[in-house]
């Protein structure tokens, strides 16, 4: 089945651009991974410093692999995680397959 994240991005003040240039670059590899069914990120209309990134992966497996990949270390562990004022993180099933 499966396994869905949908995580909320709030950049601290005056790194938006910077959080936007790393979550651009996980679009591409990601999309990639054997294991990823849909990875979107979407940028706020209203506040230019939130991001929602939308993932589907095949299974667990395959949300775990996307946490151990080179681009994932890169980009997300060591680039957009140290730009952020808040993340929100939600792990779910859909209720429908």
């Amino acid at each position: 089945m499966s396994y869905v994240v949908a995580a909320t991005y709030v950049s601290k003040p005056d790194a938006a651009d910077q959080l936007r240039e790393h979550l651009t670059a996980m679009i591409e590899p990601t999309r990639a991974e054997e294991g990823c069914e849909q990875y979107t990120v979407v940028t706020s209309n209203d506040d230019p410093r939130t991001f929602l990134l939308f993932e589907i992966y095949r299974d667990e497996e395959g949300f775990r692999a996307h946490g151990v990949s080179p681009h994932f270390d890169e980009h997300i562990r060591n680039g957009a995680w140290d730009l952020l004022d808040s993340r929100t993180v939600i792990f779910g099933t859909p209720l429908q397959p």
